[in-house]
């Protein structure tokens, strides 16, 4: 009889965690079909989403207008180093947004909320916004989307493409965290000399995620 009543318990164990075993493996299939879902439908939305963005820079051929060269490179070195070389995502640092996953947090979602979000957010920049928009519509995006001008305006009252080139590199400093960064502030200054040794290779990155430059700390 007990004998019987452990292979009794050892069944339902096992059975128990079959069920455990292939809900596990539905869910995940079920989570790997809405992303996928959700991906071919950022790829239908994309070409109209960058309709604008395209224009401007006649389909890649040319840089967002009013900013030269030299602006766009600075912008790019602070916010998204490898831009030029990866397809939307940079995957030596997964957990910081590049230029095409801060575009899609802002384009794609209505309400962006982290976990599936920012899985969703990745795999769209990486499949959908990475592959058709061009590079410098991407670029046309971001400053758009990231407010940009409007923090100029806020700031130092005159548009973005107005800015001189301190003006300009304390706003790059600022960043998302305006308030905690804000151009005047202490944190803008001393963040604004960290990019400047960067710029001038005094100091190195130590990866995409190393937004403060601590090796240029000194």
């Amino acid at each position: 009889m007990r004998e019987a009543k452990l292979r009794a318990r050892s069944f339902a164990a096992a059975t128990a965690g079959s069920a455990l075993a292939a809900f596990a493996g539905a869910a995940f299939a079920a989570v790997i079909g809405y992303e996928a879902v959700s991906v071919a439908l950022a790829r239908i939305a994309t070409p109209s989403l960058f309709a604008r963005y395209e224009a401007e820079t006649d389909h890649g051929a040319k840089l967002p207008p009013g900013f030269s060269r030299e602006r766009i490179e600075t912008l790019l070195a602070v916010h998204d180093p490898g831009f030029w070389i990866h397809g939307g995502v940079d995957w030596s640092a997964p957990l910081a947004s590049t230029v095409a996953q801060s575009v899609t947090k802002k384009l794609y979602f209505a309400d962006f909320k982290p976990g599936f979000g920012r899985i969703r957010q990745t795999l769209i920049a990486q499949f959908a916004v990475g592959p058709l928009a061009s590079k410098s519509a991407q670029i046309a995006a971001f400053i758009d989307v990231g407010g940009f001008d409007s923090a100029s305006r806020r700031w130092f009252g005159k548009p973005l493409a107005e800015l001189d080139d301190d003006e300009f590199l304390a706003l790059v400093a600022a960043g998302d965290e305006t308030m905690e960064r804000a151009p005047g502030t202490q944190a803008n200054a001393e963040r604004v000399r960290r990019i400047e040794k960067y710029l001038a290779g005094l100091c190195a990155r130590r990866g995409f995620a190393d937004a403060w430059l601590d090796d240029c700390a000194d």
